[in-house]
């Protein structure tokens, strides 16, 4: 499914004052201060609801899928930017915004959805699945931005991979790495996985014994010489 617009307008407000104080103020009072930025330079400051966005956070898809804000009673289109977040609660701080201009390029990341899990011999065999990508960047016009590439792993057996070159591309689209062929997932035998595992805590056992040997007193170890001698 292609970009499409979000089926509910997120309730925004022209944010006539900057600081900390005015910021404060507008994050009580339920909203979360944003930027929208234009095809060029210029740049208008927002605040948004803060329960419409998280609304569309759950809804998914939130920087593939044209949001429209309802600013100070007037429609407007975006695509979502960037989200900071706080670094503890993860609650949304800042929104950025381009504005929509269908004929755009963009590069966007766009979320992978494996398919065929169910009926992959490779794991039915008793392979492990591993996801190395989530995410892809593409490059497209901004009407042409997909909600999420399929990727289809049910014909993988164990030691086989996925790559990005395998995957048809929606038209338009293109992919922003090209220099080589990512990985996108493979299916490691069970055998594999546990021997990465025994190899780190067995470089872990070595690395203690190192350090443990490096604090024993310069007295110590030589008695210990003289023992042995």
């Amino acid at each position: 499914m292609m970009n499409t617009v979000a089926s509910k307008a997120i309730e925004a407000k022209t944010k006539a004052v900057s600081g900390k104080g005015p910021t404060r103020e507008l994050r009580r009072q339920g909203y979360v201060p944003a930027v929208i930025y234009g095809p060029e330079s210029d740049s208008q400051a927002i605040a948004i609801s803060a329960k419409d966005l998280g609304r569309a956070l759950r809804a998914g898809h939130f920087y593939t899928t044209t949001q429209e804000l309802s600013l100070d009673g007037k429609a407007t289109k975006v695509l979502a930017k960037e989200i900071q977040r706080h670094p503890v609660t993860e609650e949304p701080l800042h929104v950025d915004f381009i504005k929509y201009n269908a004929k755009q390029i963009m590069h966007v990341n766009v979320m992978v959805r494996l398919v065929g899990e169910e009926v992959c011999p490779g794991i039915k065999l008793g392979g492990v699945l591993q996801l190395i990508e989530t995410n892809i960047e593409v490059v497209c016009r901004a009407d042409s931005i997909p909600e999420e590439l399929v990727v289809d792993i049910s014909e993988l057996e164990i030691g086989d991979s996925v790559h990005l070159s395998s995957i048809k591309l929606p038209e338009g689209v293109k992919p922003a790495v090209t220099d080589r062929d990512l990985t996108i997932a493979s299916i490691i035998s069970t055998r594999t996985s546990n021997m990465a595992t025994l190899d780190a805590e067995a470089d872990a056992e070595a690395a203690g014994a190192v350090t443990a040997a490096a604090e024993v007193p310069a007295s110590n170890q030589k008695e210990e010489e003289k023992k042995e001698d």
